[in-house]
């Protein structure tokens, strides 16, 4: 019995690193699955995408919602005359802002003019 006791004690230090090295060896092992899980997960995803988008592809030739070429012919008439219209209504309104600015500035002029005026005034008058 000793004789074992003793070859057990000389190995134990083996069979620990051993025993130590198969526990690191599966949690290496669970990570790696557990990354390659999620990476097969993310493929999947992007799989279906592709099909997805094959499949909008595909339908591209069958529109969503059916529309005349009158009518559509229309709608961009109508979006050309929106910008149109935009765009003189950008213009007319800066042209006004640039209108009351200087009538502004004119205004401020005359005010200060009539104060220099009133201060020459007063100035001959008291000296």
């Amino acid at each position: 019995m000793t004789d074992m006791w003793v070859i057990f004690e000389g190995i134990l230090p083996y069979l620990l690193v051993f025993i130590g090295l198969i526990i690191v060896y599966f949690i290496i092992r669970e990570f790696r699955l557990m990354y390659s899980r999620t990476r097969l997960a993310q493929l999947e995803l992007e799989r279906e995408k592709i099909n997805l988008l094959k499949a909008d592809l595909e339908q591209r030739g069958r529109p969503f919602y059916r529309v005349s070429p009158q009518d559509l012919e229309e709608l961009k008439r109508l979006d050309e005359e929106n910008v149109e219209l935009e765009t003189d209504i950008f213009a007319r309104h800066t042209a006004v802002e640039k209108r009351l600015k200087r009538l502004e500035s004119r205004v401020a002029l005359t005010k200060l003019d009539r104060m220099i005026e009133k201060i020459k005034r007063e100035e001959e008058r008291l000296g």
